[in-house]
Parts: C-alpha cells; structure tokens; sequence
C-alpha cells in the first residue's frame, strides 16, 4: 500500500451512495485483515466482523456520529481482548483497514458508541471480545467541496472550503520538536524537505484525524529516535486520546515502512529527559 497517497486520499464521509458493495471487496477487506494488517501489539487478539446495512435499524441508539446514526451498504466492527495498549492498538489498526477501504475507492466514517454491551445485543453477537471500534464504509455520495472545521477552542470554530490539498489543523512545524520539548531550532535540518522520508512521514502524522481535530500530540525528535507525546486536552476522553494515539503511530509507521522497512513502536518513555512539561507524557517511542 501506497501509505503517503492513500493518507492524503483518505477522508471521512457522512452520506453514502445506495450501492452494495461487492462480495469479492469484503473478502478482500477480511482478507487483508487477517494476513496483511499492521498491529501495533500484534500478540493483542484481536477479531473483524462486516454486517450489511439491515443493521442499521438495530445500531440506532446504539452507535452513531454525534449521536446520529449514519446510513451506509457496511459496517466494520471491530473487537480486541483487554489487555495493555488495547486501544492503542485499536486505533492502530482501524486506521489500517481504513486505509485499505480508501486504497479500495470506498469511503468510510468512525462512528461511536457507549456501550458496547447494548451494540453486542443490538446485534445477537456472542463473544468474550470488547467492542473497540464501529466503522460505517461504502461509496461516498459525491460533493464538489469538503468543509473541515478547525476547532481551536469550543468557541471559535473556523469552517473552511478545501480543495484537492487538505491541509492540517496543525502541521509540522507545531508538532515536531528537536531534542527537548518546544525546541524548533534545527528542526528543519533534522527532517529534511518534503522529498525526505521523515518530512513524508511527520505530515503524514499531522493529517491524522483526532477527536473533535484536537490533535492532542506532537513528537520530539532526538538522535536516531522519534518520541511521541501526548497532551493532556480537556476535550477528548482516555479512550479517545489512546485511540487518536494509535492513528497517529500507524500513519507514522506506514510511510517510513515504504522507504526503511518495517518500523517497530516501543510503547512507553525513552531513557531521554526531552524536557517535557506536566501537561505532557511520553507514551511510545521508534529507533529510525
């Protein structure tokens, strides 16, 4: 997979096109999961379940974006054991088989849920798996223009028209730093032009989606290794963040895997004091 491309392809829809996806696409789609996904805790067990959309009369009340469940030809389920990391490696891999979908030509959305027991029942499903993500795909409607809101606080929100280019709510200039937190001198040197793979792979981590467009991280880069940081946001719940998390670690690691191989995430923080303030952790880092 393409990873730089499919990451700038990729984009969320709420309206879906009244089109059946093909059974050859869902077997490719469980496929993939089973023999090709990236995971982030690949010991983590983890299971993919498709339904149709007779579920959605079902799912209403149960999962939703915003509390409005969303009509669509499928609906990817997926479920993982508790264990350390489970979200993390949730949001990793979801943001995977998204990715698939839109290498696909099909268009998805995360949708949300509170309890997972009442989605379980909704559904006559029966196993010992947690509900760790719902994803709601098909074959978008078609718009002329894309609206994204940049949320920089709840009471100022900017709606703005893109074309073609998404740009981030916060690009790489805000969010990588070189050797100790809030240091930008030298940045630039350290990852190079947009033709680097580094430069590729921090953009590629600044388009990563986040609850409500928060992006409630940022990376310190040190010799041969990229810390990730997450920052406290009054905004996003734990499950939330660790998910975000997860999206942010599988756009990094995808691309520096085109160009350097297979690129392995250390969960936790580096031996490196990175001058970090208290509103900020250290949670995984990766040796370039």
């Amino acid at each position: 997979m393409d990873y730089s491309a499919m990451i700038q392809n990729r984009k969320s829809v709420r309206a879906f096109q009244d089109k059946e996806v093909p059974g050859s696409a869902l077997a490719e789609i469980k496929e993939y999961f089973l023999n090709n996904c990236k995971k982030l805790i690949p010991s983590i067990d983890t299971q993919v379940r498709i339904f149709g959309s007779d579920v959605k009369d079902a799912l209403e009340g149960a999962a939703g974006y915003e509390q409005l469940m969303i009509g669509a030809p499928c609906y990817l389920l997926l479920f993982s054991e508790y264990a350390e990391y489970t979200a993390e490696n949730a949001g990793f891999i979801a943001e995977d088989l998204i990715l698939k979908l839109t290498e696909m030509d099909l268009n998805s959305c995360w949708l949300t849920f509170g309890d997972e027991d009442q989605v379980k029942k909704a559904l006559d499903l029966n196993t010992p798996l947690h509900l760790q993500a719902i994803i709601a795909f098909g074959y978008g409607k078609k718009t002329s223009k894309l609206i994204r809101l940049n949320i920089k606080s709840m009471s100022k929100i900017d709606a703005e028209v893109k074309r073609e280019y998404y740009s981030p709510k916060l690009g790489i200039n805000d969010l990588v730093f070189a050797e100790k937190w809030g240091r930008k001198d030298g940045v630039d040197d350290l990852i190079g032009d947009m033709e680097s793979m580094l430069w590729r792979a921090f953009y590629a981590a600044s388009l990563s989606p986040s609850f409500l467009n928060r992006q409630p991280y940022g990376f310190v880069l040190h010799g041969t290794r990229v810390t990730l940081v997450r920052k406290k946001d009054v905004y996003t719940d734990e499950v939330s963040a660790k998910l975000d998390l997860g999206i942010v670690m599988l756009h990094f690691a995808g691309v520096v895997s085109q160009s350097a191989g297979r690129l392995t995430w250390n969960m936790g923080a580096p031996d490196t004091d990175l001058g970090l303030p208290d509103d900020c952790t250290a949670v995984a880092w990766c040796k370039l």
